[in-house]
């Protein structure tokens, strides 16, 4: 399973450091290290560390806005990367806060004219940050892969299966499983809780939340008085786990991989010391081997 299975390591979680020596441990477990976009440090940095520091991880952006790139430094920059590290860099690219159909369409204009006027970067993989099928479908016409996000199963098989994708299709499909984890069981739902709570208060996710059926659940995090353990089970968990074992995290993944997600992208968040949050990816990479 590790074999195709991403790890995704959040800046405001895990230094540069960390990530260095964590990059060092699992190089030749997990297939991939993607870094969101989360905070000043540049997630290109984190990718150039973790590359040249391993022989088999590739290493993505997960995800940079297009739009607000100057696409002449971003094809040196991409070029470079991949060249180095033997063409283990991928570039993924999301529309940030603009949303619609005009964000989709703007996306895949800026894609086209970035490899049309950049030959040299064509061999790049470039993934699609996705919510919805209009993204998927904009991502099978101009990109090489989708990143989906925060969402279940059955939300991620309703949104892929609906591109018709031919069986020998190139096209891959990576989404973001997440996973919190603390010393605490309660420090673990807390963070949990106030993740969907600050994803529901973006409309595109409250809409892909309703849909999956979790938005009155979320709506219930924000009541101090109720367990957080309580609430994290039931249909959450079909989304994203709060301190799991490894037949909760296997289980979930399987059903991913069932669902078209070739790559699962385990992204943990983790509250404790350096030492813990290492020990703790270790974990999950024995687990997946």
């Amino acid at each position: 399973m590790a074999t195709s299975t991403g790890l995704a390591l959040r800046s405001t979680v895990f230094s540069p450091d960390l990530v260095l020596r964590i990059a060092k441990e699992v190089d030749g477990s997990f297939s991939s290290l993607w870094f969101p976009a989360v905070s000043a440090i540049d997630p290109f940095d984190l990718c150039a560390r973790s590359l040249g520091a391993t022989k088999q991880l590739k290493a993505g952006t997960g995800v940079v806005r297009l739009q607000e790139l100057d696409l002449d430094s971003l094809a040196k920059r991409v070029v470079d990367l991949s060249r180095a590290s033997g063409d283990r860099f991928i570039l993924g690219v999301g529309t940030g806060a603009l949303i619609g159909p005009s964000a989709v369409i703007q996306l895949a204009d800026l894609t086209r004219r970035f490899r049309s006027t950049h030959p040299e970067v064509f061999d790049v993989p470039i993934y699609f940050a996705a919510l919805g099928p209009r993204m998927v479908r904009s991502a099978f016409q101009e990109a090489d892969g989708v990143l989906l996000n925060f969402c279940s199963p059955q939300y991620a098989s309703d949104v892929i299966h609906r591109q018709s994708l031919p069986k020998d299709s190139r096209f891959r499909v990576a989404g973001y499983v997440k996973l919190f984890f603390a010393e605490s069981d309660v420090d673990a739902s807390r963070m949990l809780a106030e993740e969907f709570i600050h994803y529901d208060a973006v409309p595109q996710y409250h809409k892909m939340f309703q849909s999956m059926g979790v938005a009155g659940i979320i709506e219930g995090f924000g009541d101090r008085s109720r367990d957080p353990e309580q609430l994290v089970k039931g249909p959450i968990s079909q989304v994203s786990l709060s301190n799991p074992g490894r037949g909760e995290v296997l289980e979930l993944l399987g059903r991913f991989r069932e669902a078209g997600v070739d790559t699962p992208v385990v992204y943990p968040y983790v509250k404790g010391t350096d030492d813990y949050k290492l020990r703790l990816v270790q974990r999950l990479r024995d687990w997946l081997n």
